[in-house]
């Protein structure tokens, strides 16, 4: 369960949490989980841990915001890029439209700020799935913890 808490409405400028105290819940892509840190049903931004398993390869995927991230552990490439591997101490900024698939051979951990849903692919091109914010709160919500998304 989340220790995570909320400042009181009144004061609404602070927002803390402990990763280390929280569970991996599985996430959207197979191989991974995920912890949700924060999300903003006004924005749309969700921010997370995500840890791959080694081994892991993502579906393709279409980023309808940018997303940031640093690699904590680890690392990956993407699948038409292997020659270009993003490893520990790396930032990535990934533009909104973006269109990939990440592979992680050894596995990792990343941080990562989300600005927008990501759809999965089809081979043609068709949107076959979406994650969210929302979609991440639900998910949290349902393992038991108590999540109240900012911008509400």
């Amino acid at each position: 369960m989340s220790t995570q808490k909320q400042t009181p409405a009144a004061d609404a400028t602070l927002f803390t949490c402990h990763p280390q105290d929280m569970e991996w819940l599985p996430w959207a892509m197979p191989g991974a989980h995920f912890k949700l840190l924060h999300a903003n049903a006004a924005t749309g931004h969700f921010t997370l841990l995500i840890r791959f398993e080694a081994g892991a390869v993502a579906p393709i995927h279409r980023h309808v915001g940018a997303v940031e991230g640093y690699m904590i552990e680890g690392g990956f490439y993407y699948h038409d890029e292997p020659e270009r591997p993003f490893t520990t101490g790396c930032y990535l900024w990934e533009n909104e439209g973006a269109i990939h698939q990440p592979v992680s051979p050894d596995g990792g951990v990343m941080f990562a700020v989300f600005h927008g849903p990501v759809e999965g692919l089809d081979a043609e091109g068709n949107v076959i799935g979406r994650i969210n914010w929302k979609w991440h709160v639900e998910k949290w919500n349902a393992a038991g913890n108590h999540y109240q998304p900012s911008g509400l």
